[in-house]
């Protein structure tokens, strides 16, 4: 038996690990109960393997669980987030949603219009520019948004049993396989300590030629809930290895395949790089300590003690952050048998030194907030909420010095003011207003004041949402996009701030099943990567205007999901946007016998021809190129999602538009997505 365990795929022996893991958990915990305390008390949702909350909107973070436990009936598992600056908690619903489970194991799943370089983890871009967030202080990490980890986007638990959870997906054959494989654990010890672990392993090796993407994050996570003390910690390692072909050299082997005068695979379309990869490792800590203040309700009995009713908290929080990233290439071409050129010198107009190149760059920081909160509704007299906090950060960059030896370092400062006002206890009106401001430091003189208010109203016992939010910013250019030394590029530049206006609103009409959403920005001085592959910034103003509609339609076990977006920028060079993209998702849903559930249908994603941003491997971003145009082409799936009992399980063939139309699958610039494939998934959850 260890002789075959040992023989196995590295990638089986994760799952067989992590499989025996889950369960020896499950099974030596399988008696337990534990009573949570009455602030976990959660919903059903029909649709889904187990109990949710209420929905409730992630940009108002202040929605506590305490409140909801006059309506709603106790359960086995609660799942929240944090607001990494305060450590407030709010419910989300856990990853067991039914519907559309296939779209989740996808790139393109995680927008309307999503570019990608073709590869299952590699780097991704929205279409939709106002799903992009703000550049991160390590900007080569922005890339890869939808696979990191961080304190704010973490699920914390409480659990009346030990729940886990695997899930596997795979495609192709020994070749071209790719495969993700994640699991989490997570129990409580008592009432009010949980602990956990989750782990995401993939290695995709891609369909085409030095395209393959393999990482590794492992987090542990946990929280420790009592009427006075509140904390959660997070940890976290993560690594990435994304091999680079700087996209394929000729697009003919796509879009004119008869063109070509011989039979070839995806793996014999020539590509511009090869023996070239971006390595990136991230390491990191958080934790947050929240003392309430407050009193007791005077109980009953004398027997047990009363409610404990929170008035205010003071609150620490802490992150310690060690990123690195590091560029290299053996790609050689051989003139003869003494000398031989770099043929990956050959792409760039610049070589700063002269040997092979070899970059990195390293990046840490140690930032702590300190805050005082009134919390929301302790007196039947407050109405809202309101937090103050001072934010210190300390961040240290390092990278090659080309001008001169060793390596170039930098140390910043940036002391941080604000507060936070809320008011989430009321379905008839809820607001929450933000507001932050440097004072010190590097980040003197930007600020950000954003707000959003929602309220609703029944008619015909449907509940009608309606929903404002804007804000007003000015940014600092982060210290990587005004300072970069490299091989191919270097730049040393003095931008001014970044100043943006937004305002927009969402309405929900439960009639007709549909959602419609308008927003309008005003952008001066926006920073953004040229054609030359260097940051810029345009001075002038520019306008960006998106309108959305998301339509459901139903008709017994028939179904249509739409989703449209009209996008507009007044600088289509600046600012490159598709005029209008659409998902579209037409379905079958019925119970084909009393355990199984089944989703049949056919799927697209579709945006107008427009240029969309390219990709430099160099620099790990996304610029602006007026080459080439990408879109008018439909990607694809036709797919079946099942439900038996604790197993969610999917099978898809993936872009099956290349059957009948002529084939343009590019997503980026060079970057064609994977041709016609099979695809399939597992996840399944062990509990009691």
């Amino acid at each position: 038996m260890a002789f075959f365990y040992v023989s196995l795929h590295p990638m089986k022996q994760k799952i067989a690990t992590i499989c025996l893991l889950c369960l020896s958990t499950t099974l030596l915990f399988s008696q337990a109960r534990i009573i949570l305390p009455d602030s976990s008390q959660i919903t059903r949702d029909p649709d889904s393997l187990a109990l949710l909350p209420r929905r409730v909107n992630p940009r108002q973070p202040n929605v506590t669980v305490a409140k909801l436990q006059d309506t709603i009936q106790p359960t086995r598992f609660t799942a929240w987030k944090i607001v990494e600056r305060t450590g407030d908690r709010y419910l989300v619903p856990m990853d067991t949603a039914l519907h559309n489970y296939h779209q989740t194991t996808l790139p393109d799943g995680y927008s309307v219009a999503m570019g990608y370089l073709g590869n299952l983890g590699s780097p991704l871009i929205s279409k939709i520019f106002f799903e992009r967030k703000e550049k991160d202080q390590f900007v080569f990490y922005d890339s890869y948004y939808p696979y990191n980890k961080d304190p704010d986007n973490q699920l914390f638990y409480n659990v009346r049993i030990p729940y886990s959870n695997l899930s596997y997906q795979t495609a192709g054959s020994s070749q071209n396989q790719e495969e993700r494989l994640q699991g989490r654990i997570t129990m409580n010890f008592g009432k009010k300590l949980n602990v956990g672990l989750d782990l995401d392993f993939l290695q995709a090796k891609g369909f085409y030629n030095s395209q393959s993407v393999k990482f590794n994050d492992l987090v542990f996570y946990g929280n420790y809930l009592s009427d006075r003390i509140e904390t959660h910690f997070f940890a976290s390692s993560a690594g990435i290895t994304q091999y680079e072909n700087g996209g394929i050299s000729d697009d003919n082997f796509i879009t004119q395949p008869d063109s070509i005068e011989q039979s070839f695979t995806s793996k014999d379309i020539p590509t511009r790089m090869s023996n070239t990869w971006n390595r990136l490792k991230t390491n990191q800590f958080y934790v947050s300590g929240r003392y309430n203040l407050g009193y007791r309700k005077q109980a009953e009995s004398d027997e047990t003690p009363g409610e404990f009713v929170p008035v205010a908290s003071l609150i620490l929080t802490s992150r310690y952050r060690e990123q690195y990233r590091r560029f290299l290439s053996y790609d050689t071409l051989f003139v003869d048998q003494q000398n031989n050129i770099r043929a990956i010198d050959t792409l760039y107009k610049h070589n700063y030194y002269p040997q092979a190149v070899d970059d990195s760059t390293h990046y840490s920081s140690f930032k702590n907030t300190f805050a005082i909160s009134m919390r929301e509704g302790f007196k039947d007299w407050v109405k809202f909420g309101l937090t103050a906090f001072v934010e210190h950060d300390l961040r240290n960059y390092s990278m090659v010095d080309t001008v001169g030896n060793g390596r170039f370092t930098h140390r910043e400062n940036a002391v941080v003011i604000g507060g936070i006002l809320n008011k989430q206890q009321d379905d008839n009106l809820r607001f929450n207003v933000q507001a932050d401001m440097g004072v010190l430091g590097y980040n003197l003189g930007e600020f950000r004041i954003s707000g959003n208010v929602q309220t609703g109203f029944y008619i015909s016992g449907k509940r009608t949402e309606l929903e404002a939010e804007a804000y007003i910013k000015n940014l600092k250019p982060k210290f990587l996009e005004e300072n970069y030394q490299s091989k191919y590029f270097w730049w040393n530049k003095n931008f001014d701030d970044t100043r943006r206006v937004y305002v927009g609103g969402r309405l929900f009409i439960p009639f007709t099943n549909t959602t419609l959403s308008l927003g309008v920005e005003n952008l001066q001085n926006f920073l953004y990567f040229d054609a030359e592959k260097n940051p810029t910034q345009e001075s002038s103003n520019i306008q960006v205007l998106t309108a959305r509609i998301d339509q459901k339609l139903r008709f017994g076990i028939f179904n249509w999901d739409n989703q449209a977006v009209y996008q507009t920028s007044s600088n289509q060079n600046a600012i490159p946007v598709p005029t209008l993209s659409l998902y579209s998702n037409m379905y079958l849903k019925t119970k084909i016998v009393n355990e199984l559930t089944l989703q049949l249908g056919v799927d697209a994603h579709f945006h107008t021809k427009y240029f969309a941003p390219g990709y430099e491997p160099a620099l790990l971003q996304f610029y602006n190129q007026r080459e080439m145009e990408i879109g008018n082409y439909p990607i694809s799936t036709f797919y079946a999602d099942m439900h038996l009992k604790q197993t969610r399980f999917f099978v898809m063939m993936y872009n099956v538009a290349s059957l009948v139309m002529k084939p343009n699958y590019f997503s980026l610039p060079h970057y064609p997505v994977n041709s016609m494939l099979f695809k399939m998934g597992l996840s399944v959850n062990l509990y009691n």
